[in-house]
């Protein structure tokens, strides 16, 4: 075999990998882009808190929506309990699914899932000081996003982590690139 059909050959084989890569790729981009999320958070003067959260999803077709809509009706409880388990592991505190409940509608192009979800562990208290946190847990900051704690009516805010965007009265409020990871507010009741 001559040089010139050894560099031929070489040539060919680098481009069939560049070619399956390329494939390979574009195979694994997401079906869905997030639009949008907005995330309430709902807490009082015990461990549970409950989590509301409405996103909204494009997809790149209607199979890969009809696809990601059948796997979700399917499988969306067992993924939450899943979820926080793995949570619970991570962060070194039990976190429970006390209620799940799910709901999906189409608005144009969007499909918009609402997901509220209450959980039990989520809030500690340790002395008159109430801890609503996941530990160091990164989300994901979409432009058109929003992250609100509702606090009861009565309650000092001690702490939050990250800063958030704003405080009006007791909800607090990340929005945008604000928001880094779950946020860690400490809070008591007035006059304690």
């Amino acid at each position: 075999m001559s040089n010139k059909t050894m560099i031929y050959l070489l040539i060919f084989v680098v481009v069939v990998f560049l070619v399956i890569d390329m494939v390979t790729l574009m195979m694994n981009r997401s079906n869905f882009t997030v639009q949008y999320y907005d995330t309430d958070i709902y807490t009082d003067y015990s461990e549970t808190a409950t989590i509301t959260t409405v996103s909204g999803l494009v997809f790149k077709d209607q199979k890969k929506e009809d696809d990601y809509l059948k796997t979700y009706n399917e499988t969306s409880v067992q993924t939450f309990e899943k979820y926080f388990t793995e949570i619970s592991k991570e962060i070194g505190k039990t976190i429970k699914v006390l209620d799940v409940d799910m709901k999906t509608q189409k608005r144009d192009s969007v499909l918009e899932i609402t997901e509220t979800v209450t959980l039990g562990g989520l809030v500690t208290k340790d002395g008159d000081t109430f801890n609503l946190s996941m530990g160091d847990i990164q989300l994901n900051s979409v432009a058109q996003s929003n992250v609100r704690v509702h606090l009861p009516a009565d309650a000092v805010i001690e702490s939050t982590d990250p800063t958030p965007t704003k405080v009006v009265s007791n909800m607090v409020t990340w929005s945008g690139k604000d928001i880094a990871r779950f946020p860690n507010i400490k809070f008591k009741r007035s006059g304690q």
